[in-house]
């Protein structure tokens, strides 16, 4: 191993620093992916998007997440070793990736009403699969916990539950004595605290009796009225701001990585043509 000059030496050890940053990004991923995977109770309100990447976001992340760490360990050992082959891959790598982030942005930005048509679409194909408030499908789930959680009932409005199959095939329901046929699912009934069913549990509506319009109109006080496609949006938009500034943290350690490497390689090389 040669002795690099003063900026390549530096330029080296900021990349191992960065990648041992890039690294645990990656653990982090590997983590989050594999807890959601292996927890038993999962109120995943993304399954009312009736959409296989974004349902199996989860497994997404563990391949981001173990792509991570590969990469990372490439860009140590190429820094460590001094290695001109392993710094070119990575370099490669890097800019490959960095620039399929950028496309992808452009696309998300280009396109951004189809975005929103694709969701109020596959919202509409979940809702037609929904079975009902004690059913443990995974799309029943979604729409119970995504209309406890987010207070809202159905897509748009609640009255889209009556054009639904489940609404055709439901069968009647005790509630106070009574024998009713309801309109919307229960859980588009009000409840005080709807953070309780990431415990696993939907919450006992407050009212009953008056969220299904018996004694009096509806809407009313006793249940949410909003579709849930707006409720969601924002919910997306919401967390999308936390993606995007990881995204950003991590576009800035690929840059940097690139930098480092090109440095450390301009460093080897030098010194192999003074020897």
């Amino acid at each position: 191993m040669s002795d690099l000059g003063g900026c390549a030496n530096c330029s080296k050890i900021l990349l191992i620093i960065f990648n041992l940053i890039f690294f645990l990004i990656g653990a982090a991923f590997l983590g989050v992916g594999i807890w959601v995977v292996t927890d038993f109770y999962k109120p995943d309100i993304l399954s009312i998007m009736d959409n296989p990447v974004i349902t199996n976001g989860a497994y997404v992340l563990i391949a981001v997440g173990a792509f991570i760490f590969i990469l990372a360990g490439l860009g140590c050992c190429g820094g460590c070793c001094e290695n001109k082959c392993m710094l070119v891959l990575y370099f490669v790598i890097l800019l490959v990736v960095f620039l399929i982030q950028l496309v992808a942005f452009g696309v998300v930005l280009a396109f951004q009403d189809k975005v929103e048509s694709v969701l109020q679409d596959e919202m509409e194909q979940s809702m037609e699969k929904y079975q009902g408030e004690d059913a443990e499908d995974s799309y029943s789930l979604a729409w119970n916990a995504a209309q406890a959680y987010l207070r809202c009932c159905g897509i748009n409005n609640y009255t889209e539950w009556k054009s639904s199959l489940w609404y055709d095939n439901q069968q009647p329901q005790q509630i106070g004595g009574l024998s009713i046929t309801l309109d919307y699912p229960a859980t588009c009934c009000y409840i005080e605290d709807p953070s309780a069913i990431i415990g696993g549990e939907i919450p006992e509506p407050a009212n009953i009796t008056a969220c299904i319009g018996y004694g009096v109109d509806v809407p009313n006080q006793y249940m949410y009225d909003g579709g849930c496609y707006t409720s969601l949006k924002t919910y997306l938009i919401d967390n999308i701001l936390y993606i995007g500034a990881v995204g950003l943290g991590i576009a800035f350690i690929e840059i940097m990585g690139m930098v480092f490497a090109c440095c450390v390689y301009r460093g080897v090389k030098k010194n192999e043509e003074i020897v």
